[in-house]
């Protein structure tokens, strides 16, 4: 008999254990090194960028957040080209390495800002490209088209210097800008009735 209830507990503890095993691997999320999580729903939101959390159908809502860097290009070219101090127009291309600033309170101001399904090269472009062209643009405009190719290097930090901030609130960081390519605008792409390109074309015409 007492063999037999030995026996009848090691079974019934070995059962229980699977059932724990089963239950945790079915509803316990854990994040990573690339990977936040944020639970939402019973208990309120839990932000978590180490460790793990149980997440039960029903009572809760998990979400992914990337923590890797994405590369988004931006470029700029014919009438979308940039307009220097000179009223010259410039080709540009630039990449741009953004992330999710790996805190909690980052993480959490990334998601409430962007979604936690929008931490992909084009969801971010989507996203972010307005502010990145206005940040190209702006620096652009305090240049001439010699200095700006003269001083790249200069162009780049200040287009890096006025989107750190900006994107900063909203729980991301900018890792770097690459300027890629920069050229002259092709006369033939150009709009002679617009009065920037009219000023620019007269100037480039007399350099010629």
């Amino acid at each position: 008999m007492l063999l037999l209830a030995w026996l009848f507990g090691i079974i019934v503890a070995i059962v229980l254990i699977a059932i724990v095993v089963v239950f945790l691997n079915r509803f316990y999320r854990k994040s990573s090194r690339d990977v936040a999580i944020i639970r939402t729903g019973f208990g309120g939101q839990r932000t978590l960028i180490s460790g793990g959390t149980l997440a039960l159908p029903f009572l809760h809502k998990i979400d992914e957040v990337s923590l890797r860097t994405i590369r988004v290009d931006v470029r700029r070219a014919a009438e979308k080209s940039l307009i220097t101090e000179d009223r010259m127009r410039v080709d540009a291309e630039l990449e741009f390495y953004v992330r999710v600033n790996p805190t909690v309170d980052g993480v959490a101001h990334a998601a409430q800002s962007f979604g936690p399904k929008s931490f992909t090269p084009e969801g971010m472009r989507n996203l972010l490209e307005g502010r990145f062209i206005d940040a190209i643009q702006a620096a652009a405009a305090s240049r001439t088209m010699d200095t700006l190719h003269e001083k790249r290097a200069d162009f780049v930090r200040d287009v890096s210097a006025l989107l750190s901030v900006n994107l900063a609130g909203n729980g991301i960081l900018l890792d770097s800008v690459s300027l890629t390519r920069m050229d002259q605008t092709a006369f033939s792409s150009l709009d002679e009735q617009n009065a920037f390109n009219a000023v620019g074309m007269r100037r480039l015409a007399e350099i010629i």
